[in-house]
């Protein structure tokens, strides 16, 4: 099935990337390219799994592979509080070729992240019904010139560090892709947050060290995907947080 912009990647398509392929034809592998570049989610996905392949590699002499038993997934599903129909079963029959090796390694992982997931959503779900979340700081996003799109951010107090959340509506569907930033008072000195997703919405970990006094103007701009990091100068919406 050939990929589409506004869709996520085929898990399968991301795991045959991370073991550095490109399967499909030009155009699916340029569609491909594009949302990769756009979509932060997918492109964090590709990151991963290429970082267990490269570590597969590294320890591909080092001995067999050791299937775990059977009652580690009945543990995980167990401590969840899931329901899995049938653990994942990835063959380890040594006279594999490599490649299928480190296909079954990348699926493992993706399998993992999706039960990493889980535990994650149950740990917050359960967080944000006994722990009410604090608002640091908010600002209005106002559009800039040639803009009618508008929004909000919020700066909210977590465990692991303040999280910025934006919310823009009024965006037209990019040429491009749509990135967060922190700007300097005076706009000189800038730092990039990350992609709004499809929704037009998107969470943030502010970066370690970095101070809302210093960077307090939020600012959402229009990107190429040219791989170019530097922002665009096409800024579309923009704020300045207050405590």
């Amino acid at each position: 099935m050939s990929p589409r912009d506004d869709l996520h990647l085929d898990p399968e398509v991301i795991a045959l990337r991370a073991l550095g392929e490109r399967p499909g034809t030009p155009d699916e592998n340029a569609v491909a390219d594009r949302h990769l570049a756009a979509c932060g989610r997918c492109r964090s996905g590709l990151d991963e799994l290429a970082a267990v392949t490269r570590t597969a590699r590294r320890t591909e002499n080092d001995g067999p592979i050791v299937e775990p038993p059977a009652h580690v997934w009945d543990s995980i599903t167990r401590e969840l509080g899931v329901v899995a129909e049938a653990a994942p079963v990835f063959s380890l029959d040594s006279r594999r070729s490599r490649r299928q090796r480190l296909l079954s390694v990348a699926a493992a992982a993706c399998a993992g992240a999706l039960l990493g997931g889980v535990a994650v959503y149950a740990a917050t779900s359960t967080q944000s019904r006994t722990s009410p979340t604090t608002v640091v700081a908010a600002a209005s996003l106002e559009p800039l010139t040639g803009s009618t799109a508008r929004g909000s951010v919020q700066v909210v107090s977590t465990s692991s560090g303040p999280k910025v959340a934006v919310d823009v509506s009024g965006l037209a569907k990019p040429d491009g892709f749509y990135e967060v930033w922190l700007l300097d008072p005076k706009g000189t000195k800038l730092i990039a947050l990350g992609v709004l997703d499809g929704t037009d919405k998107g969470e943030f970990i502010m970066p370690p060290g970095v101070s809302m006094t210093d960077f307090p103007v939020v600012d959402v701009s229009l990107e190429p995907s040219d791989g170019d990091p530097n922002h665009s100068h096409n800024s579309l919406v923009r704020g300045t947080l207050k405590a």
